[in-house]
């Protein structure tokens, strides 16, 4: 799932395995997958069923797919594609579940000791190890992803930021000590600071939610964030690996906000991020945002269900502009590209209509007053960009 591969990887070199790491999913693995995959089954099955083959053409013997309880077909994934990578004539690899449905439940140990093959118990000083190392390489990926947002609207040079970022995942695929990773918040505040920025903007903001495979893979969504972000558009995503594993550790009490925010209109989980994505447009709604896009995969019955309850009543309610993106094989970057421009230019229209009729607006030079939106290192991000 694009950058966090970085986490992954230290999850298991941690226990002093080998760890093969695919190539960047791209048009091969996307062609293996539709191929061999069921016809009517999620893209992001198809995407990391190619991703598979390519580790496996590269070395890998053992293959580890998260699993998850509910009526998402996410949880059938690893036992379906185990048996279709046998058909496909690999028969001497393994695949591995890792059971992630409530992580208090520590499942995932077994999945460790599988992997590792060991069951000892000098084993356990280095599952804590990897696990920590996994969290905090997680946690700062989202710190990453954070500034990545906010950064890309501002910059003179397009492609600064995302230069910064692929130096910083490759300079945090090498930090593998606890040092190292307690001061590099700093590094990545100290990257970030560097590109060249224009202070006098006032981007629009929107924020992007959806189906976490497709939102946080950058081949599959056609790179929506740095597209957004080129066009001049703060783009704010909470979703991401660390908010994902901290919300299955109970401690995601942002989730919780998103999931009371939209209990009224979808009282239980249906599986995918629908609930949390009904409750993001609503918190975005609520911060004076100037659009929100959802994308999720073709037929994924949560989100389908999520964008029906969000047409028909929230955008009555909170009419804050929406557009949603249904990817899969067949999605195209033009038809892409020219929808995401309306968009923008209809948000655009939009916000100078809105300053024009608000005397708080119009006193302050023309331009429309946004209240800080974020967590603390946002907070810490934003100060970088209005300092002088």
């Amino acid at each position: 799932m694009g950058p966090n591969w970085v986490a992954f990887k230290t999850l298991f070199t941690a226990l002093d395995l080998d760890v093969v790491l695919p190539d960047p999913t791209n048009r091969e693995a996307i062609k293996i997958g539709v191929k061999y995959s069921p016809e009517f089954v999620c893209f992001p099955f198809k995407a990391t069923l190619g991703d598979f083959v390519s580790a496996i053409k590269k070395g890998a013997d053992t293959l580890v797919m998260a699993i998850d309880c509910g009526p998402c077909r996410f949880g059938f994934y690893a036992s379906v594609q185990e048996r279709i990578l046998r058909d496909m004539g690999y028969k001497n690899i393994r695949v591995i579940p890792l059971d992630q449905a409530d992580l208090l439940e520590f499942h995932w140990i077994k999945t460790l000791q599988e992997v590792s093959g060991r069951k000892d118990l000098f084993i356990y000083s280095k599952y804590i190890k990897a696990v920590i190392y996994f969290l905090k390489k997680a946690k700062l990926l989202n710190d990453i992803q954070t500034a990545e947002g906010l950064f890309r609207a501002y910059e003179r040079n397009l492609g600064d930021t995302t230069r910064v970022v692929n130096e910083l995942l490759q300079k945090l695929d090498k930090a593998n000590t606890l040092v190292e990773l307690r001061s590099f918040k700093k590094i990545i505040k100290d990257d970030f600071n560097s590109i060249d920025i224009d202070r006098s903007r006032t981007p629009l903001r929107v924020g992007l939610s959806g189906e976490i495979h497709i939102s946080l893979e950058p081949y599959v969504n056609l790179d929506i964030r740095r597209k957004l972000g080129e066009m001049g558009v703060e783009v704010h995503q909470s979703l991401s690996l660390y908010d994902w594993v901290v919300h299955k550790f109970h401690l995601n009490y942002h989730r919780k906000w998103l999931e009371h925010l939209a209990k009224p209109y979808m009282p239980m989980d249906i599986g995918g991020e629908c609930v949390w994505v009904l409750g993001e447009y609503i918190d975005k709604a609520n911060a004076g945002f100037d659009g929100f896009i959802h994308s999720y995969p073709f037929t994924c019955m949560p989100e389908v269900t999520a964008r029906t309850i969000i047409t028909n009543k929230l955008k009555k309610i909170y009419d804050l502009p929406v557009i949603y993106f249904s990817f899969d094989e067949q999605s195209g970057q033009e038809g892409f590209r020219t929808r995401l421009e309306a968009f923008y230019d209809l948000l655009e229209a939009r916000r100078d209509r809105e300053i024009k009729s608000t005397p708080e607006f119009m006193a302050n030079g023309q331009k429309k007053i946004y209240p800080q939106y974020g967590g603390e290192f946002y907070n810490e991000i934003a100060q970088l960009i209005q300092a002088e």
